[in-house]
């Protein structure tokens, strides 16, 4: 519906930020690490987002073909 894509972020899939955020959050690893993962996960979550938001404005617009005809 949106087009959207994780392509090129380090980190794709939710399942896999769920790991990480873990991993650095409650296991001791370098504090460089810890940045680099959280970046990475900023980038991820972020296009998450906006994901969802694109999708509620595809929504949108398909609501209002419906209702009004195209």
């Amino acid at each position: 519906l949106t087009g959207t894509s994780y392509d090129g972020l380090e980190i794709q899939e939710g399942g896999a930020a769920s790991r990480e955020f873990m991993r650095v959050t409650f296991t001791d690893v370098p504090d460089e690490e810890r940045r680099k993962v959280r970046r990475a996960l900023e980038a991820y979550c972020g296009q998450d987002t906006q994901a969802l938001i694109d999708l509620l404005k595809a929504l949108e617009r398909c609501s209002k073909i419906f209702v009004s005809g195209p």
